[in-house]
């Protein structure tokens, strides 16, 4: 019931439900299927995001983040060097339970391949905000991001 073409993944689903009627004080019960086609275009077309308040907190961090993603950078924190990741991202790090191998075990797949979105790295960001304030200043007043960070973005 589902069919991979080059641009798309079409499936066809069918909703199984009762429906219950009151006939001559008797409960009759009669099955109904509603039938679905679902189709995903394959290739993920360019997205924007806009952020309000863009100076903020939420705005500065996020946008330093998908930086430091997109050009794989590390920095020094207290304890250790840290690389760059999405871990927390339920679409870039969570994994889906798809079914078991022969032995019984587990598989599990990346949700982002198992359907087609947007990587945050490809994100086109642009926002707006009431104060003048630098995007590199709003994320140093933050003082969310490590030092040896914010210098690198």
């Amino acid at each position: 019931k589902v069919q991979y073409t080059e641009d798309a993944i079409v499936s066809q689903y069918d909703y199984q439900t009762t429906v219950v009627k009151q006939e001559g004080g008797r409960t009759v019960l009669a099955p109904k299927t509603d039938s679905f086609s679902f189709k995903t275009e394959r290739k993920v077309p360019r997205t924007g995001v806009m952020f309000v308040g863009w100076a903020g907190n939420n705005g500065s961090t996020v946008t330093a983040s998908i930086m430091a993603n997109k050009k794989g950078l590390s920095w020094k924190t207290k304890e250790r060097e840290v690389k760059s990741n999405y871990f927390g991202s339920i679409t870039q790090a969570s994994t889906i339970r798809i079914g078991a191998n022969e032995a019984g075990d587990s598989v599990h797949m990346p949700l982002k391949n198992m359907l087609p979105m947007v990587d945050p790295n490809n994100l086109e960001i642009t926002g707006w905000d009431i104060c003048d304030t630098a995007l590199g200043d709003a994320m140093r007043r933050a003082c969310v991001l490590e030092y040896d960070l914010q210098q690198q973005l």
